[in-house]
């Protein structure tokens, strides 16, 4: 009984597998069989100019969708790359013992260019810091993708024209793909830690020293001295301008001085400060040496000294400057370029019919992408900033003068310079909207693509910087060692530390929620209005504290972008659950206020009486009514974020004084927030209120750069840059951060003979 079950499904396998070889007619398979290299081959060359033309722009281009693209690139190259090899060995194993015909030989002279392909760009060796832990699996693919391609040269072997130019196309390739590795391997976290030692003092030389005197007779006394690191800033340019000058008040040809000494002040700093990105420990000397280089310097020059270091770590870390960035570097760079160009010119040469037309184009391709990924990375390596610095210490003004004008040291762009801002109350209240937003619902992924949709960028501006530099400053100027706070030297200041202290003594995260609320609240507060009279929009606000309200709007955004986004770059929290709970809070009060008209009959059905097809039906059109519903009232009345931020100042009592448990106060973080802004709201002074409020922000930005690691900091430098990260590095030039130690330069024996 079971058997002849199974003869029928068996054969009803048999039929399905049938239709289903029908639909792919002989035709077919025979169009895709030929066309399937050439195809897999183009899709590799595409790759390879987008990864050399994008790679190194990630430095300065914070847009997602960028890295989206450079990621998607990234890893389909290798793999692309890998699979044509997989190709073109299966068609030579296919032969067996035929001759090897003119095609076939053209397709494995393509072989090296897929080997040249995996030794990646120079632009871009690794996408996140994670790739290059992983240099060893990198090795074993050298090593197997090697043997492959050798594999393919040794089948291919027909005649003496041919598989010289592959022979010379092989050593091109292993020679990229080898830097790949050892560039891989430079930057990852152990190699890199131990690229930058910090040796010891050389007492066993001072004991042997100390008994060869004592046998001479001599009384030896031991000197403690201290220890003076080495360090060589050539930033001292004949007729450079002041460092302590604004750029506006510079002529051209100072500020193209001024930038020589940044390139250079910033190439000995980073010798110094690319310690604490390997977790190492900096000295008292370290800190001394930054603090004379910045020391009466203009706040724009100091933050493009910092700026210029960072760009140097993303070219250590991401790229294959550890492998070009010298005479050897550019030697293969230059023997390279000339060795394709003559495998170019021979194989134009060969006289051979029997190629087809498509495949010698492709060939043609693969040669002129070559020397053009040669030229670019010429380009790339004679417009570094590395390069621009031995040009000025070598005194090699003219080709640096003739650089400058193809590409002014004025406008090179190493980070984005801009935040991401991203609004809590904007967010609950659904100020934009998706078209698609209820099928994002449906799939419980809306509110993560929302949080994408309502980031945005603004300008980081020169009041900004100057802002940040001052307080910088002041705490470096203090005689104790400095003590970085969440606020309370600005409030101290004012005297109102005893009024707002319970805001700042709050866990860091629930903090920065709760005077997040209370700026964009007072964001929206016009001249002579206050919270208890509440303004029609948000500029009427005095112009003279109007730059002061923009750097605390900005900065607050800025801090909660991070709280939301990247979370490990501030101190150990539940930041992201405080931060759902507020908005499903904000969200219900919102709803409430602002109750789109209901759906029409067909929307509201859900008869429970109809069954099977019918209610199916009934259900889809339901669902589709209500999306368009929910669409056309969103167009029709969408919210104002004025009058909304308004009524919650109208509804939330503020004047209540709640008792709430530690462990529930994320749950009352919106009440909070309101409760600050009608705190600060009494505070008369318009100026005084602003000043306290950015001076806050300014101290909580400094608080968290000064409690991330240097990792984290180190993979924002591939997201375009964070102004979290620049302040991180300014503040550890003055000695002010504290998640690393600087202890005392060790002390040494000095022998005195008596």
């Amino acid at each position: 009984m079971i058997l002849p079950v199974i003869a029928a499904l068996s054969s009803g396998v048999v039929m399905k597998k049938m239709e289903v070889t029908q639909v792919f007619s002989p035709h077919f398979k025979d169009l895709w069989e030929e066309w399937e290299l050439r195809g897999v081959v183009f899709v590799s060359l595409t790759l390879q100019i987008l990864l050399i033309c994008m790679g190194n722009r990630r430095k300065y281009i914070h847009f997602a969708w960028f890295r989206g693209v450079v990621w998607l690139a990234y890893l389909m190259a290798d793999a692309v790359a890998i699979y044509a090899l997989g190709i073109i060995t299966n068609k030579l194993t296919k032969l067996n013992s035929q001759s090897v015909d003119a095609k076939t030989r053209l397709n494995a002279f393509w072989a090296p260019f897929l080997l040249l392909h995996l030794g990646g760009p120079d632009t871009i060796t690794a996408y996140a810091l994670e790739d290059n832990e992983l240099w060893l699996r990198h090795l074993l693919s050298l090593v197997t993708q090697t043997g492959v391609t050798f594999y393919i040269f040794l089948m291919a072997w027909t005649e003496l024209n041919m598989s010289t130019l592959s022979a010379v196309m092989i050593f091109a390739g292993l020679v990229k793909y080898g830097e790949r590795v050892y560039v891989l391997w430079t930057a990852s976290s152990e190699q890199f830690r131990d690229s930058i030692p910090d040796p010891p003092p050389n007492y066993s030389k001072i004991l042997e020293q100390q008994k060869l005197m004592e046998a001479e007779g001599y009384d030896v006394i031991l000197h403690e001295v201290i220890e003076v690191r080495d360090v060589i800033l050539e930033y001292n340019v004949d007729g450079a301008a002041d460092f302590s000058r604004e750029e506006k008040s510079l002529n051209p040809e100072q500020l193209y001085k001024r930038k020589q000494r940044e390139l250079l002040a910033a190439r000995g700093l980073v010798n110094i400060f690319q310690r604490l990105f390997a977790d190492l420990l900096l000295r008292e000397e370290d800190r001394d040496t930054s603090r004379s280089v910045l020391k009466d310097m203009n706040f724009l020059a100091a933050f493009n000294i910092i700026e210029i270091e960072l760009g140097i770590m993303y070219d250590l870390l991401y790229t294959k400057a550890k492998a070009i960035h010298t005479s050897w570097g550019f030697a293969r760079r230059i023997t390279g370029f000339f060795l394709i160009c003559i495998v170019l010119v021979l194989f134009i040469l060969i006289k051979d019919q029997h190629y087809s037309v498509a495949d010698l184009y492709l060939t043609f391709i693969l040669l002129a992408v070559a020397i053009f990924l040669e030229i670019y990375a010429l380009v790339v390596l004679l417009f570094s900033d590395k390069t621009a610095r031995w040009l000025i210490k070598e005194k090699k003004f003219a080709v640096l003068d003739f650089i400058n004008r193809v590409q002014p040291l004025t406008k090179r762009r190493r980070w984005s310079r801009h935040m991401a801002q991203f609004s809590l109350l904007s967010f609950a209240i659904k100020e934009k909207h998706l078209p698609c937003h209820q099928i994002l619902e449906f799939l419980h992924i809306d509110e993560k693509v929302e949080k994408l949709f309502y980031k945005y960028h603004e300008k980081v501006t020169d009041d900004l910087k100057q802002h940040i530099m001052s307080h910088l400053r002041d705490l470096k100027e203090e005689t104790q060692p400095p003590q970085i706070t969440r606020g309370s030297r600005v409030l101290k200041k004012f005297e109102k530390l005893d009024v707002f202290r319970w805001s700042i003594e709050l866990e860091f995260d629930q903090s920065i929620l709760i005077w997040h609320i209370a700026t964009e609240l007072l964001c929206h507060l016009g001249k002579g209005d206050s919270l208890t009279n509440p303004p029609q929009s948000e500029g009427n606000i005095n112009e003279s504290i109007k730059p002061t309200s923009e750097i605390s709007k900005c900065l607050s955004r800025y801090m909660l972008y991070i709280l939301v986004m990247y979370p490990m770059m501030l101190p150990t929290g539940i930041g992201r659950i405080k931060f759902r709970e507020t908005y499903v809070e904000a969200m219900k009060f919102f709803n409430e206020f602002h109750k789109p008209d209901k759906p029409n009959a067909a929307a509201s059905h859900n008869d429970g009486d109809s069954q099977g097809y019918s209610n199916y039906v009934m259900k889809c059109a339901a669902f589709c009514s209500s999306a368009w519903q929910h669409i056309n009232n969103l167009v029709k009345g969408k919210p104002d974020l004025t009058s909304a931020y308004n009524e919650l100042r109208k509804q939330v009592k503020t004047n209540l004084n709640l008792t709430v448990g530690k462990g529930d106060r994320s749950k009352y973080v919106l009440f909070h927030g309101c409760r600050l802004a009608s705190q600060l709201d009494e505070i008369k002074n318009e100026q005084d209120k602003w000043t306290i409020i950015s001076g806050v922000w300014v101290e909580m930005l400094c608080y968290a750069a000064s409690k991330c690691k240097g990792s984290y900091h180190a993979q924002q430098l591939r997201r375009g840059g964070e102004l979290q990260t620049h302040v991180w590095l300014m503040m550890a030039h003055y000695g002010l951060t504290d998640h690393f130690q600087i202890p005392h330069a060790p002390a040494i024996a000095e022998l005195i003979r008596q």
